[in-house]
């Protein structure tokens, strides 16, 4: 799956699942397809991919 930079919206709508996940959201490389998080003082990067896999593996358990 290969995602555009939709600009802020796209920033605004992850920045959101994010928090969601107890997470803040540091920024999105669409080049590389990552998202960097922060996660108890540490960041984290994860493909774009992975992060969205999470979301909804944790999504459908609520």
């Amino acid at each position: 799956m290969k995602f555009k930079d939709f600009g802020r919206g796209a920033r605004i709508e992850l920045s959101h699942m994010a928090k969601r996940l107890g997470m803040k959201f540091i920024g999105y490389n669409p080049s590389a397809q990552q998202v960097s998080l922060e996660h108890k003082g540490k960041g984290v990067t994860f493909n774009l991919d992975e992060f969205i896999e999470c979301y909804q593996k944790i999504q459908s358990t609520i």
